[in-house]
């Protein structure tokens, strides 16, 4: 199965607390491990993790620069998604979502057509794209 994954719920596997994540969003990134799923990532989620981690809210367990890299390497489950003019342009169709990060990141997943991974209750109640958790 395809994903795209809000923030959150790639901070908490990559920090090694999966545990916080919902049933569905777990197995998720479990699937995607063990080769039966893929997990994109969109660029303005490394974005964020990158603020949250200058501001001490986020402790990644490795430095950005070598999490990302691992993401890109050939064979990764997941993958990193540009932010590019597609996902520029669907942005307008989604004038409700306030936070320009969860617009970018809806767009992504919209754009795509995967699911998104999301603990937000904004965007599981609005239902602008399909959520799991």
């Amino acid at each position: 199965m395809l994903y795209v994954t809000d923030t959150h719920p790639l901070v908490y596997f990559s920090t090694g607390r999966a545990r916080k994540l919902g049933q569905q969003a777990r197995r998720a990134f479990q699937q995607a491990e063990r080769g039966r799923g893929h997990i994109v990532i969109p660029v303005t989620v490394l974005e964020e993790i990158l603020r949250l981690s200058e501001m001490g809210r986020v402790r990644l367990k490795l430095p950005l620069r070598e999490l990302v890299s691992q993401y890109q390497q050939q064979g990764s489950p997941f993958s990193v998604q540009d932010y590019n003019v597609d996902i520029l342009l669907a942005t307008e169709q989604f004038p409700g979502v306030r936070d320009p990060f969860d617009r970018v990141i809806v767009a992504t997943a919209h754009t795509l057509g995967y699911p998104l991974i999301t603990h937000d209750g904004f965007l599981q109640d609005h239902q602008f794209v399909q959520t799991v958790w």
